[in-house]
């Protein structure tokens, strides 16, 4: 039975705003295993299973996760952005 996107929205909602928990169900394999993943993290079952129905809502509904949980620009997640002031400073700094 596949749950509609309402319902798997609600029932992971209140783990969105945890970067940790939505992290480790990125990197999980399979809503089961993001589960196991969660609850090895946080001994929390009710975020273990929010976790678990992020999980889902990536499987069944991809555009939608993508929606919730925008993938980070490469250099926001390297934490290597700079502003063109910074990088005139180290410059500057670097030919002294």
């Amino acid at each position: 039975m596949q749950r509609s996107l309402e319902e798997i929205k609600a029932r992971c909602a209140c783990v969105l705003n945890n970067k940790s928990i939505v992290a480790l169900v990125k990197a999980s394999s399979s809503p089961s295993a993001a589960y196991e993943m969660v609850f090895a993290e946080t001994k929390d079952v009710s975020k273990a299973k929010a976790g678990r129905w992020l999980a889902v809502l990536r499987r069944d509904y991809p555009a939608e996760y993508r929606k919730l949980v925008p993938p980070k620009p490469s250099h926001v997640s390297n934490d290597t952005a700079q502003t063109e002031k910074e990088e005139k400073s180290c410059s500057a700094r670097n030919e002294s």
